[in-house]
């Protein structure tokens, strides 16, 4: 079993992927992690550097790679399931979940994460706020065809056992 984890940088797609990992006893891979070591390059470089037609090769061929593993719980990239037939992959060969959360959590959690993202590094915070619609709109259609939805509240509840208990259903 494979689960993918979706959904807009700043969702907490690593957070709850870890946290659900350990509720299953699966694995954890970070799917921006597996790109860097694989690369060599931190994600910052390999847009800088290379740019991002080249990143978005390198992840899908790093999501691949994972065809073989099992019992896995993988963190996607924000845009992952955009390229490449990426979504529809992950569809075939696994569980899809996105994790949804509201544009101002995702202003809130990102502001502080800046400098970490190539994508909105260089962005004030009245544009990053503008750059999450746009980019959220235009992923929405990929993130809509997941297998669940997980919905964030903007209260640190943790439904990640809820979650854990739902998806042992399919594979025990």
């Amino acid at each position: 079993m494979r689960i993918f984890i979706i959904g807009f940088m700043g969702a907490g797609k690593s957070y709850l992927g870890r946290a659900l990992a350990e509720q299953l006893g699966f694995s954890f891979i970070d799917l921006d992690e597996l790109v860097e070591t694989g690369s060599a390059m931190s994600i910052a470089d390999i847009f800088q550097k290379l740019g991002e037609p080249a990143f978005r090769q390198i992840e899908a061929e790093c999501l691949r790679s994972l065809a073989n593993r099992v019992e896995i719980v993988v963190a996607t990239g924000g845009g992952a399931p955009c390229y490449f037939e990426n979504m529809a992959w992950m569809n075939e060969n696994g569980i899809t979940i996105h994790l949804h959360a509201s544009v101002s959590l995702l202003a809130q959690r990102l502001t502080s994460e800046k400098k970490q993202r190539p994508l909105i590094a260089n962005l004030l915070d009245e544009e990053l706020v503008d750059f999450i619609k746009t980019k959220l709109a235009a992923r929405l259609p990929f993130y809509e065809q997941s297998h669940l939805r997980f919905t964030v509240l903007e209260a640190e509840t943790n439904g990640v056992e809820v979650l854990a208990a739902y998806l042992r259903r399919f594979f025990t």
